[in-house]
């Protein structure tokens, strides 16, 4: 009893999990999660970056008015050297696999290749362990390990089926 208990605290990667293509993809890590209604693709998950985002035409697009975002700009700076202010901040209750997260995310007005950033706040807050390599996200919910499987590998199992 006390080896079971001890093994729901830890998270592994096997050798048989990495995505079709094998250990030579140089892909990023998206995963899908609900919002209310909404099912959201391209979740960039980011270890490198300090801010969860949420670009404006996304936030846009869930329906949401610049009434309902919170002060809170701040100065950003881009991968490329570039800076910009945000325009503030937004909670949104997001699911994931069987469980929710309400992340702060801040707004930004800009062109990006995601949906939604999941950075540190998000990947500290869930004591998330990410791999790029497997193409997964795990945590542990209500002492059970969960897995969220990034979504190109997902299209790929649905193509073939």
């Amino acid at each position: 009893m006390v080896g079971q208990v001890l093994e729901i605290h830890k998270i592994t990667f096997y050798e048989d999990e990495p995505p079709l293509e094998g250990l030579g993809h140089n892909k990023v890590l998206h995963v899908n999660v609900q919002y209310e209604d909404y099912f959201i693709t391209k979740i960039l998950i980011d270890g490198n970056s300090s801010l969860n985002i949420c670009p404006l035409v996304t936030f846009k697009i869930l329906g949401k008015g610049l009434h309902e975002i919170k002060d809170g700009a701040i100065n950003v700076k881009a991968l490329d050297g570039s800076q910009k202010f945000t325009i503030g901040e937004i909670s949104l209750c997001l699911q994931m696999g069987p469980t929710w997260f309400e992340v702060d995310f801040k707004v930004i007005d800009v062109l990006a290749s995601y949906n939604l950033l999941l950075g540190w706040p998000w990947i500290h807050a869930t004591r998330a362990i990410a791999s790029t390599l497997h193409q997964e996200v795990k945590f542990e919910w209500n002492h059970q390990e969960v897995i969220i499987h990034g979504d190109a590998l997902l299209l790929l199992v649905l193509m073939n089926q």
